[in-house]
């Protein structure tokens, strides 16, 4: 039931809060859900995409948010590991 409400809840922030609470949002469920933070970097990226804006050749969100996802899986590994360890 967590999982599901952090993961509605960071992708609505996309849409109604600011970006520092999203990206908040974002690694608080990264811990229950290590591919949340991704999922919400490809939303903000496909919903604030503009072809005129040549700023930013990248998608920037969506790096961000396999950044975030990346580092959550190899510390998610590293915890699991060392809880079957004991």
């Amino acid at each position: 039931m967590i999982r599901g409400l952090l993961t509605l809840l960071t992708l609505s922030s996309v849409v109604f809060f600011p970006w520092q609470g999203t990206v908040i949002l974002a690694i608080a469920a990264s811990f229950v859900e290590p591919l949340v933070p991704l999922v919400a970097g490809i939303f903000a990226d496909t919903l604030y995409y503009t072809p005129q804006a040549q700023t930013y050749a990248l998608p920037i969100f969506s790096l961000y948010g396999a950044a975030c996802a990346a580092i959550a899986f190899v510390v998610r590994s590293q915890v699991m590991t060392s809880i079957m360890k004991k």
